[in-house]
């Protein structure tokens, strides 16, 4: 079940969840990538954009330290990332 691929939306996780009146989630683990879709039709895009781009640098950056702080390798995941995205645009 762990190699098991499947995707999720938050609604559809508290819908679930709330059939069985969870009340908290300790230990679970969840990994994949983050997917978020907004539909922004007003004319407040871009300070909304740069808002948001603010906002998901600073969670990166804590993410980052935390991963750091924990003695997980980062420092060498994002060397070998960068170099593998240098090596492809040639």
């Amino acid at each position: 079940m762990a190699d098991e691929k499947s995707s999720l939306k938050m609604k559809n996780i508290n819908e679930e969840l709330s059939d069985y009146k969870v009340q908290s989630l300790e230990g679970v683990v969840l990994e994949g990538d983050i997917e978020i879709e907004m539909d922004i039709s007003s004319g407040a895009h871009p300070l909304l954009a740069q808002s948001l781009g603010q906002e998901f640098t600073k969670l990166a950056l804590q993410l980052y330290n935390f991963s750091k702080a924990m003695g997980y390798p980062v420092d060498s995941m994002l060397q070998t990332a960068k170099a593998s995205v240098v090596s492809s645009d040639k």
